[in-house]
Parts: C-alpha cells; sequence; structure tokens
C-alpha cells in the first residue's frame, strides 16, 4: 500500500509541475497580448489624430498663407467653391433635409 501512496505522490507532484510550468507559459502569452493590443491601441489613436488634425493643418499652415497672400480668404474661398457646377443645388438639397 505504501507502494500506491508514493506512486500516487510522485504523480501528484509530477502534475503540480506541469501545471505550473503551463501556468508560467500562459502569463508569458498573456503579457504578449496585453502588450501587443496597447501597442495597437496606442497607434489606433495616433491615426485617428492625425486624420482628425490633417485637414485643419492643411488650412492653417499651407493654405491660409496663400489665402493671405492674395488678399482673400476663407469665405471667398467658400464662394468660389460654391460655384463648382452641381454644387449649388447640392447646397440648397442639403439643408431641406437637415430641416
Amino acid at each position: 500500500m505504501s507502494k500506491t501512496g508514493n506512486d500516487t505522490e510522485e504523480e501528484i507532484l509530477r502534475l503540480l509541475k506541469e501545471n505550473a510550468e503551463l501556468v508560467r507559459e500562459n502569463n508569458v502569452l498573456l503579457k504578449k497580448l496585453y502588450r501587443n493590443e496597447m501597442i495597437g491601441l496606442t497607434l489606433r489613436v495616433i491615426w485617428y489624430a492625425v486624420l482628425i488634425g490633417m485637414p485643419f493643418a492643411l488650412y492653417f499652415y499651407i493654405l491660409e498663407p496663400y489665402f493671405n497672400a492674395f488678399g482673400s480668404n476663407y469665405e471667398t474661398f467658400r464662394l468660389g467653391i460654391a460655384e463648382i457646377p452641381g454644387l449649388k443645388g447640392l447646397e440648397h438639397f442639403l439643408p431641406s433635409i437637415m430641416k
């Protein structure tokens, strides 16, 4: 009977060691997943900030100096754009949808 008791203890110890190793591997994988998710989230936030900020930067740093140099402003530019064929009809159509 002591032989089977000894075998059982050895089996339990072996299973505990195997379980501890699996827990360590699982922990390493979870840390990698967490790190990759945080990097992905950071890159997405930066990407959306660039997408949202790009039109403002384009206007303030590139277009506005040209408007000022030619003595124009945004209203003149908007009025010029409104004269594009087809855009005027669209401009009249959209406010009626919004009401």
